[in-house]
């Protein structure tokens, strides 16, 4: 089974209900499912291999295509649409793409690019009704292959099967409730897991989607989500934070409909979770750990009565993780490694499987520990680790302490080297609007706070910190 299943099932049980709703764009299942007809009777008499790159802002058309890709038993290479050209071009080949099918805006952009050597459509210039007899009904093993966003690296290919986006899905479904009475507004990019995940699960349910192009406007989706009476939303820690510059009383009115919130495994402050404990008097705050190879592992449902919300909560169904230490035996903390059916078999370039996949399990390269309740709790990445005259430090347990300090908007901390100690730590903080804080108050504040090996010995204010889309600081990059 796979998602074109779910969408068959809904145009034959309710083919005039709501489906997509994306601006001013309303479409019934029946509308939509004869929409993904005529782009998959398009994809087929393209020729080439099975892979199609599709490279678009979220649309009712990316929505389109993108099972229409795999409704003609294609696979979907989804590329960011900010991609550069040297990353671009390394997907373009990496993949074997045989087209390339995106938006005006993207054509704009790539057609400047040299040297393509590869059929490029834009959504615009594709006849919408072609006879849909031309589908090809041969089944291919991979839904969609997507790049890794890489915080510690380049990106690697994940290519993720239809079995394992169904097992996924239906562990979502089962732990957080979805039903096709749902109405889901999503406004995080579907050419990246979480999103694309979102959008499985309303397909998969039969909920309705609400569709938006992005987070940046806070008050439009506070009106969208009044206005439809949504019932579930889908955000970044960083959106839910943002969103608690509003007054808490408005906030508690226009997510009085709302029955879930669902973020990702991003560290989610402390303060923005209590926060929404109040403002959500109907519903529930919940996050997941996991990664493109192993999508939703765990799941978190902050209950209003526990106080464990620094957790990333229990193992799916189906889903083993262990913590091994440097000594490659389980213990108490070290890394964090993953087994079940949402865990890809294989990298896209093989020459990343004998360091992360060994006899099923995926090493994800994450730090943790589970509690005695089955509680996974994140400490960091393993590559993050600072080697400070022997005494191994994570960024994590430095940015927690600076992050308490009036002023800090956001800190990154990093090794440097050091001619005696091999590293030391240095900060970047991006100070709060209108805030006077300086370098000696943060360094005071680590002395007071901090062993003396973990104070760090350089300071930096900066406007931004190389982040992933997802708000994972890319650490790699900072110097």
């Amino acid at each position: 089974m796979n998602i074109i299943d779910s969408i068959k099932n809904s145009v034959k049980n309710y083919p005039e209900k709501t489906a997509l709703i994306f601006g001013n764009d309303s479409l019934t299942f029946k509308d939509l499912w004869k929409s993904i007809e005529s782009s998959s009777s398009f994809i087929t008499s393209l020729n080439g291999n099975k892979i199609i790159s599709l490279m678009a802002e979220n649309s009712s058309s990316f929505v389109i295509f993108y099972l229409g890709i795999i409704n003609s038993g294609k696979t979907v290479h989804l590329i960011p649409p900010e991609i550069s050209e040297i990353n671009f071009r390394a997907q373009i080949s990496s993949s074997n793409s045989s087209s390339i099918i995106c938006s005006s805006t993207v054509f704009d952009k790539i057609s400047n690019f040299e040297s393509i050597n590869i059929p490029i459509f834009q959504f615009n210039d594709i006849p919408k009704n072609i006879d849909s007899k031309l589908i090809d009904s041969e089944v291919n093993n991979f839904a969609y292959l997507i790049y890794t966003s890489g915080t510690t690296s380049a990106p690697k290919g994940v290519a993720v099967t239809h079995s394992m986006v169904n097992f996924t899905t239906k562990n979502i479904v089962h732990i957080l409730k979805y039903t096709n009475s749902d109405i889901d507004v999503l406004p995080l990019p579907l050419y990246h897991s979480f999103g694309l995940g979102c959008l499985h699960t309303s397909l998969y349910v039969g909920s309705t989607i609400i569709l938006l192009k992005n987070t940046n406007d806070l008050q439009r989706i506070l009106n969208i989500i009044k206005k439809y009476n949504a019932t579930t939303f889908a955000a970044l820690p960083a959106t839910l934070s943002k969103f608690l510059k509003f007054n808490e009383n408005d906030l508690i009115d226009y997510f009085s409909s709302i029955r879930l919130i669902i973020t990702n495994s991003t560290k989610i402050p402390i303060a923005t979770i209590s926060n929404f404990k109040k403002i959500l008097l109907n519903g529930n705050l919940a996050t997941y750990y996991g990664l493109t190879e192993a999508s939703r592992s765990t799941f978190m449902i902050f209950d209003k009565n526990l106080t464990n919300d620094e957790s990333v909560g229990r193992p799916a169904p189906n889903v083993q993780i262990k913590i091994i230490n440097d000594s490659d035996q389980e213990s108490e903390t070290g890394e964090i490694w993953i087994k079940g059916d949402n865990v890809i078999e294989t990298y896209w370039e093989k020459i990343f499987n004998d360091k992360n996949l060994v006899d099923g399990w995926l090493r994800t390269g994450d730090l943790g520990y589970v509690d005695k309740n089955g509680y996974l709790y994140l400490l960091g990445r393993s590559d993050d680790v600072i080697n400070i005259g022997g005494e191994k430090v994570l960024p994590d347990e430095i940015e927690k302490i600076v992050k308490q300090i009036d002023g800090v908007e956001d800190v990154a901390a990093f090794g440097i080297d050091h001619e005696i100690f091999g590293k030391v730590i240095k900060l970047h903080v991006i100070k709060s609007l209108d805030s006077n804080l300086d370098k000696s108050t943060i360094l005071h504040y680590c002395i007071k706070h901090l062993e003396k090996y973990k104070i760090p010995s350089k300071i930096d204010f900066v406007k931004n910190l190389p982040q992933t889309d997802y708000g994972k600081v890319k650490r790699f990059m900072l110097k």
